[in-house]
């Protein structure tokens, strides 16, 4: 498959032939990057000038919280955009660090390049609005989805909150003790909930982690769409 089959699957890019696409691209300014498995491609408080897209290999996401309690690990397989919602807005700075999980090919595109194809190519002005919409929508569709508010749905939220549906393999890294804090409650209710989960193949645990096994199944849970 070639980089332009691969680019065709990204949200910004569909609709359109692979000689359209081709076009587009050659009258903008586009880098192909490549890294090594353990190579840093992102680092946490970088600031986004370029939009992203993974179109080979495979990458590991490690976002913590502010008390350095809890980290998000996650796995995303090629393609993908990379962080593509932080390229514009207040906050455009990466809150993650990215590394290569294998050896990976990255496109980056200079956001002013990004601006003129945009205005230049209203699909792809369309398909970015639609990316963009999209995920802001999910969130607050996810909160308001919560009905009993116990503590099996308040997992299930975080889970659905915290992660993405596109990642290949998602850890909330984080001790027991602390997330049952993080969640309003005490270690040995959560560990009743997470036990539950784990028997129907929903999450494996240990005190240092919980991995995610099927997080389309958490939707069910608070009664919400798997959107993101």
């Amino acid at each position: 498959m070639s980089f332009l089959d691969v680019l065709l699957q990204t949200p910004i890019f569909q609709g359109v032939s692979k000689l359209k696409l081709t076009t587009c691209l050659e009258k903008h300014c586009v880098e192909f990057l490549k890294y090594k498995a353990g190579e840093t491609v992102v680092s946490q408080g970088d600031d986004f000038t370029h939009l992203k897209f993974l179109i080979s290999g495979k990458l590991l996401t490690i976002t913590p919280n502010k008390a350095l309690s809890l980290e998000i690990k996650e796995i995303f397989g090629s393609p993908n955009l990379i962080f593509g919602n932080y390229i514009f807005g207040i906050e455009t700075s990466s809150n993650s660090t990215c590394i290569a999980h294998s050896d990976v090919g990255i496109m980056q595109i200079a956001k002013e390049d990004l601006l003129e194809l945009l205005r230049k190519e209203p699909i792809f002005m369309i398909n970015y609005l639609n990316f963009l919409s999209a995920r802001s929508q999910t969130y607050y569709h996810t909160m308001l989805s919560v009905s009993a508010g116990d503590l099996n749905e308040r997992f299930a939220l975080w889970v659905l909150l915290l992660t993405h549906k596109k990642a290949e393999e998602s850890i909330l890294a984080a001790k027991i003790d602390e997330m049952a804090k993080l969640l309003g409650d005490s270690k040995e209710n959560l560990i009743a909930v997470l036990q539950d989960l784990k028997r129907k193949k929903l999450v494996t645990y240990n005190d240092n982690e919980i991995r995610i096994l099927n997080r389309h199944a958490f939707a069910d849970i608070v009664h919400d769409e798997d959107l993101d």
